[in-house]
């Protein structure tokens, strides 16, 4: 299963890809919006869901985000992560979407990933980083 993962803040993205990837997932790595648009518009990438930050900074937020994703890939599934619930604000949710409140578990949002897709998990390659950028919080 491939999750695209979208997140502002770098700490926090390189945290969740690693916890992902060491679960078996493929991760695609954005961090803002039309990033994640320019993945998302290519056609040879397969994505199964999407994990959003809800506000990205300058430029579209992640609710926008998933709109124009899911009208490219009207079967994508979309986690929101975030810390800011107030901009949910007359949003009606959909049995697509699903939502993480910061701070979080990254081990829960993991498994909220695999069950997503039944938990089928595949031992995926790891990718170089640096010491420091492997660091992990217990809770983001």
């Amino acid at each position: 299963m491939t999750v695209l993962l979208v997140e502002d803040d770098a700490m926090v993205r390189v945290t969740l890809a690693d916890f992902f990837e060491a679960a078996g997932l493929d991760v695609l790595e954005a961090e803002n919006a039309e990033d994640a648009m320019t993945i998302v518009e290519d056609e040879a990438q397969c994505i199964d869901v999407l994990v959003t930050d809800l506000d990205l900074g300058p430029g579209e937020d992640g609710l926008a985000l998933a709109k124009a994703a899911r009208l490219l890939r009207p079967g994508l599934l979309v986690i929101y992560e975030t810390g800011s619930p107030e901009l949910f604000v007359g949003h009606a949710f959909a049995d697509w979407e699903r939502v993480f409140h910061k701070p979080f578990d990254p081990v829960a949002l993991t498994q909220a990933v695999l069950a997503l897709e039944g938990g089928a998990g595949r031992p995926a390659p790891r990718r170089q980083r640096s010491a420091g950028a492997r660091l992990a919080a217990s809770s983001l």
